[in-house]
Parts: C-alpha cells; structure tokens; sequence
C-alpha cells in the first residue's frame, strides 16, 4: 500500500498521518530506543531521543507509509550520532578546559615557590635576631605581644623589627616580580 500523506491545514489526511505515525510509534518505540541504549546512552535520555524521533517524522510534510519504517529508523541513527557528537565535542571542552585549569594551578604554583625561595633569601640576609621576629610573624602567625613574650625583646623594638624586615622582604619581592 503506497500512500502519501500531506500535511496541510486541518486537511484530512492529518489523521490519516497521525494514525500512521502512532501506529508506527507503537510497533517501532523499542527498537528504536535499543538504537540509542546499543551506544550506552542513558534510559532517560534515550527515551528522550525517541520522542525527539517521533518529534521530528510529525513535522514532516510528506511522508509516504511504506517508507515510514525506514525513514523512522534512518532518522533515529542521524540523531543518535548527532547526539555523540554533541557529547563528544562536550567532553573535548571540558577537558580542556581542566587541563588549561591544571596548567594555571601549576603555573600559580611555580610562582608561589619563586616567591617563597625569594623570601627566605632575604630572611637568611637579615640578623639574626630580625629573622627571628619576621619568622615568628609570618610564619607562626604570632602578634608582637606573643614575639616579646618569646623572644625577650621589648615591644617597641619588635614592632620596629617587624616593620623593617616586612618591607626589606616587600621590596625584594617586587624586584622579583618586576613591579
């Protein structure tokens, strides 16, 4: 049986056409979600796709029914493979947007170590007793009432150690970094 349907305005081969594709979509929904379940895609979106299938042979003008089978089959594997290659392309972004975030780490990295190796060269300059307070500070994380506790030195001269050695590490820091 070779009929053709054309889909025009409430025309009645409409339901001549709705009818075929619903009985289509009853005879054909399983095989064509195996389609989509053969490249391990999901159920729920398979399921998806299925209807998206369906979506796209109802907006079809003509559509002739002994064909219907094969048009509904070629249609299911044009969008399968669409949706690969969706999903591919959006595994590629992702990666490299992660590995371009893996390089910016590493990169933050290196500089973070410069930047450490440039401190401690400048606190192996210092006096003894200045690296001392400087190394209190910043590394402990102690105030300057805690550095006199521990160092026995007064206050006044540990607010000036701190404030002295701060800006010697300041400025040999910006040399580093060329500001």
């Amino acid at each position: 049986m070779n009929t053709s349907v054309n889909h025009e305005n409430n025309h009645p081969a409409d339901d001549s056409k709705s009818r075929m594709i619903g009985k289509i979509y009853q005879d054909v929904r399983m095989e064509i979600f195996s389609i989509f379940r053969q490249a391990c895609i999901s159920e729920e979106t398979c399921e998806d796709l299925v209807q998206e299938v369906f979506m796209k042979v109802l907006s079809l003008d003509v559509i002739l029914e002994d064909h219907l089978k094969a048009l509904v089959v070629t249609i299911a594997y044009q969008k399968r493979t669409d949706y690969l290659r969706h999903r591919t392309y959006i595994n590629k972004v992702k990666n490299e947007w992660l590995w371009r975030m893996e390089q910016s780490y590493t990169n933050t990295m290196c500089e973070t170590k410069d930047l450490m190796n440039a401190e401690m060269k400048v606190i192996h300059c210092m006096s003894e007793k200045d690296a001392c307070v400087y190394k209190l500070m910043r590394f402990e994380e102690k105030t300057a009432d805690e550095i006199v506790m521990e160092t026995g030195l007064s206050k006044r001269a540990v607010e000036s150690r701190i404030y002295r050695t701060r800006n010697m590490v300041r400025d040999n820091l910006r040399k580093v970094i060329n500001f």
